[in-house]
């Protein structure tokens, strides 16, 4: 009984909005909240016994006989993690999830499309009645329906079909900028990094060496040229590279060959990796500046590389500091440099 009536609700829910007052909406409200249009320039079109090949049979169902799905029955309905939304058919994005509401109506359901290459709105009058049904404006595929009563800022709700759609999920670090350093142990020097405003995380692994994907064990024996290194996601909209240097000096003794505290060896050096002319740059005229300061009674010893391979580390070094808080190394040596770090930094580092 309780299943009857949400699917009641739902159908009434579809089925409320005419012709005319959605299409009216939908060119009002719509243009200013689209995305820059997609690449593609040519429709894709394939017959029936195409389009049987490379579907399934729920989803010929949907896109090509204008079929509707069970309310409550896709898993896309209840998603919210970030990321796009693509046509089944021919990967047209059609939505984002930045648009992606909760209507109550068991669709998924979204208040703009992704640009204006996604969607195709024409007349559907089947069932007794006429509303404006949605299709890939690329390969024609039924996706569903539109309605005028959705939530601000366009007022439209686009009913979809979830077997219609493909969800692709957003890589966090995608629109993140990376910058690659070394200073002596990578736990240390991951916790600092960590611990800064506008630093997404901080990966620890080797870098600097010749040897392919080698071990913490190779690397610590001097033998691959790598350095422990950490390589640092950062939102460049919130911290910049030279304020990264600034951490990245901070957090070590730059004068110290070849080593860091109680560290010694080639794997612990400190090495600046530059990914470009800029960074090469500002690193360099950091160093100089730096030098001219007085602030140390010896040189700079931090090198400054080209960038060119960045190993992730075993597992059990990543977080290691934040997991392992009772290891007597970092009892003595991780925490004691993440608080001097933190004390000398100031406002780039949030809390205590």
């Amino acid at each position: 009984m309780k299943y009857f009536t949400i699917t009641f609700f739902a159908l009434i829910t579809i089925y409320s909005c005419s012709d005319s007052s959605c299409k009216e909406n939908i060119g009002v409200n719509i243009n200013k909240h689209l995305l820059p249009d997609t690449t593609w320039t040519g429709k894709v079109t394939k017959t029936n016994a195409e389009w049987k090949k490379i579907l399934t049979s729920a989803q010929y169902n949907i896109t090509r006989e204008q079929g509707t799905e069970r309310a409550y029955s896709s898993e896309l309905n209840e998603n919210k993690d970030t990321g796009i939304y693509y046509c089944v058919s021919c990967k047209n994005p059609l939505f984002s999830s930045a648009t992606k509401f909760e209507s109550g109506t068991g669709w998924p359901s979204f208040y703009a499309p992704y640009s204006g290459k996604s969607l195709r709105v024409s007349t559907d009058n089947t069932e007794g009645m006429s509303r404006d049904e949605i299709s890939c404006q690329r390969c024609s595929a039924h996706l569903g329906h539109v309605f005028s009563d959705g939530p601000p800022p366009t007022g439209l709700r686009y009913c979809m079909d979830g077997v219609a759609m493909v969800f692709q999920k957003e890589d966090p670090k995608a629109a993140l900028t990376k910058a690659t350093f070394a200073a002596g142990c990578f736990w240390c020097e991951e916790a600092i990094f960590e611990s800064v405003k506008g630093v997404r995380e901080a990966i620890s692994g080797y870098a600097g060496g010749t040897t392919e994907n080698p071990t913490y064990e190779e690397v610590g024996s001097g033998q691959t040229g790598h350095a422990e290194t950490v390589e640092v996601y950062y939102d460049s909209s919130k911290i910049s590279y030279p304020e990264l240097l600034k951490v990245y000096f901070t957090s070590q003794d730059p004068t110290q060959v070849n080593g860091q505290g109680p560290d010694h060896g080639t794997a612990y050096r400190s090495i600046v990796f530059y990914r470009n002319d800029t960074e090469k740059q500002l690193t360099e005229q950091y160093i100089r500046d730096l030098d001219k300061s007085g602030k140390y009674s010896k040189p700079i010893a931090v090198q400054v590389m080209p960038f060119t391979k960045f190993w992730p580390a075993e597992d059990y070094h990543q977080n290691y500091v934040e997991l392992n808080p009772g290891d007597r190394y970092v009892q003595l040596e991780s925490i004691p440099r993440l608080k001097r770090a933190k004390k000398e930094l100031g406002m780039l580092t949030p809390g205590p």
